[in-house]
Formats: structure tokens, C-alpha cells, sequence
């Protein structure tokens, strides 16, 4: 794969571009120094993935991440010397389009193993994303859907993935401090950083806002996030655990996984929403949904900042509304005033 780097620091951008032409089959297609020098080299040359720093002279990660993704769109990992430090930018860089974040790794020299190793690992998993982007989903719902759940204990349950933070905290905003209903929330985002993007989201939020914890049972008007690198599922006693299996998935934590679990074990009735994402985690899991009677809900294509994850679940009739996100809160709410 072609990748490109924006890096205003000189010594960062060379040990990057040393790891990617020594320790990998990828190549460097260009490099830049600064948001405005990433925008433009891309308007030219469309690589496959770009390491995009956060913290830059003039444009910085942010409003790069921001232009390319509306006008040259492609693969954007956010490459930054602190990742806590950072935070509020990350996630807003990750709203515009960013696949994720990874921790600038500082030495290519064995006394750094660690931190070129998470690069790396990090790069395929991104990778893997880009490449899983192109295939299709192969699945279709039955004619005839049968309403299996109760109508007792309704869940929220919601996947995301690129662009997914921006989406979630205006979701989340429009929450009043009495919802009745649990929600609970997958979205990519590696875990090293997880607890950052909870209380990120709690600022954004009336209601609590924390990661998911082992044994964790849906409350009302509470929210739960996913935060390992295991799979969040929902287990025969209501209660929550992290799995590792199926450990060959590019996602960990997967919505499909999650939501495949809350189709299987969860007694009462669910809302399901997915939204905004590369590739097609959550199509098939929110298609098991629907199929046992939950509603199901994706976001509208010119809303999101990739159209794959909800195409999928639209390609195959796993959805039965497609919604702006400003519009979710107020369908979820007809729901519970049983005007639907």
C-alpha cells in the first residue's frame, strides 16, 4: 500500500518513513510538514493511508483530517505524541473521518521494540479495514420477519466506527438527564484510548457515561461503552463479559459480535442503531436483530462520514429506518411513547 505522511516534526517523520521502507512491503507515496502541504499533496496523489499528526503549524491534524476526508477521501490514521494530551482533538479529527489513533512511535531502534510494534500492528489493522471496505456483504433477510422479543426491558444498543465520535456525542447530547432506557455502545476505537473517549463522551452527555465492565447489567438511563480489545457481548443472565473469541476478526471489539450476542441472549425488546463506518461491521448483526422483531435504525448516507458499515445493513434490508442523527433521539422516543 501507498502511504503518506503529515508530520511537522522532521525527526518523527523520518523514523515513520524508516519503519514503513524498512519494516514493511508498503512504500511512501509523499510526505508533508504541515496540514495545508497534506491537503494539497493530496489533491494531486490519493494515497491509500495517510499518518496524519494531530498537532501542527497553520492547519493542524484536525481540519486536515476535515478537508481531505470531504473532498479527497481515503484511509486517515492519527499518528500523535500524546494521545491523552489530545484527546479533545482526536476524537474530533476521528469525527471527521479519522479510522483511528495510534501513539507516535518515537525510536525505530530495538530499545523501542514496544512502540514500533503497536505502530505496526495498528497499520495492518488499518489495512485490514481498507481492504474488508471492498467486499460485499453477502446475506439476506428472509421475507417473512419474525417478532420474537419482549416488549418488556427495551435496549439501546449502537455501532459506530469512522466518524463515529461526532455522531455519538450528538446523539448523546440530545439525551434528557431522564431517559428510561439503557444504552449501550461498540465503537472502534483501540482501547489504549478508551477510557479517554468515555469521559470524552460523559462531557457530552446529562446522562453517566463509563466503560463496560465484566458483570455489568443494562440500567436505565445509564451508558456503557465497550472498552477492551475483547469482544463485548451480552451473556444468558443479562449481565455483560468481554470474549476474545472469534479472535480472527479485524475488529475487536465487533459490533456484529455484540449485537449478535443481544439478538441470541437479550429477554426484553431492542432498539439497534448503526452508524457512520468503513467496511461492514454491524450489517449482519443488526439484520439478526430485526429478523427476532427489534427496530432497527442506520444513518442516512449524506450524513455520514463513510457510507460503508450502514450500506451493508441497507443492502440486505436489515434496516427499518435510515435517519439523520439528530433525528434518532426522536424516533427512539415515539418508540417509548408507543407511537410506533
Amino acid at each position: 500500500m501507498r502511504i503518506a505522511i503529515a508530520n511537522d516534526n522532521e525527526i518523527n517523520l523520518s523514523i515513520l518513513v524508516h519503519i514503513i521502507e524498512e519494516q514493511t512491503e508498503h512504500t511512501v507515496a509523499w510526505t508533508a510538514y504541515d496540514g495545508s502541504e497534506a491537503i494539497n499533496q493530496c489533491k494531486r496523489d490519493i494515497p491509500d493511508i495517510i499518518l496524519m499528526d494531530i498537532v501542527m503549524p497553520g492547519i493542524n491534524g484536525v481540519e486536515a483530517s476535515k478537508t481531505i476526508m470531504q473532498n479527497t477521501p481515503c484511509a486517515i490514521l492519527i499518528v500523535t505524541a500524546s494521545v491523552t494530551g489530545n484527546a479533545a482533538m482526536v476524537f474530533e479529527a476521528m469525527s471527521f473521518g479519522a479510522l483511528d489513533v495510534v501513539q507516535t512511535p518515537f525510536s525505530s531502534l530495538s530499545s523501542n521494540k514496544n512502540e514500533v510494534t503497536d505502530f505496526l500492528r495498528k497499520l495492518n489493522v488499518v489495512k485490514s479495514i481498507v481492504a474488508s471496505s471492498a467486499e460485499k456483504t453477502n446475506s439476506s433477510l428472509p421475507n417473512n420477519i419474525a417478532s420474537t422479543q419482549s416488549k418488556k426491558n427495551t435496549l439501546v444498543v449502537i455501532g459506530s466506527s469512522t466518524g463515529g465520535p461526532g455522531v455519538l456525542a450528538t446523539i448523546l447530547s440530545q439525551l434528557p438527564a431522564d431517559f428510561p432506557l439503557p444504552i449501550i455502545i461498540v465503537q472502534h476505537v483501540d482501547s489504549s484510548f478508551s477510557e479517554s473517549f468515555s469521559s470524552w463522551l460523559n462531557k457530552q452527555s446529562l446522562l453517566d457515561v463509563r466503560l463496560a465492565s465484566t458483570g455489568d447489567r443494562p440500567k436505565p438511563g445509564s451508558v456503557l461503552i465497550a472498552g477492551k480489545s475483547e469482544h463485548l457481548v451480552m451473556c444468558s443472565n443479562g449481565k455483560l463479559a468481554y470474549d476474545e473469541e472469534p479472535k480472527n476478526l479485524v475488529y475487536k471489539p465487533s459490533v456484529d459480535v455484540f449485537f449478535n450476542s443481544v439478538a441470541k441472549q437479550w429477554k426484553g425488546s431492542t432498539i439497534a442503531v448503526l452508524l457512520t463506518g468503513m467496511g461492514k461491521d454491524g450489517a449482519l448483526g443488526l439484520a439478526n436483530i430485526r429478523q427476532i422483531g427489534g427496530h432497527t435504525i442506520t444513518q442516512t448516507k449524506d450524513t455520514c462520514a463513510v457510507y460503508g458499515m450502514p450500506k451493508a445493513a441497507d443492502d440486505i434490508g436489515a434496516s427499518i429506518e435510515s435517519l439523520d442523527p439528530d433525528k434518532i433521539i426522536g424516533s427512539i422516543m415515539n418508540i417509548i411513547d408507543g407511537k410506533r
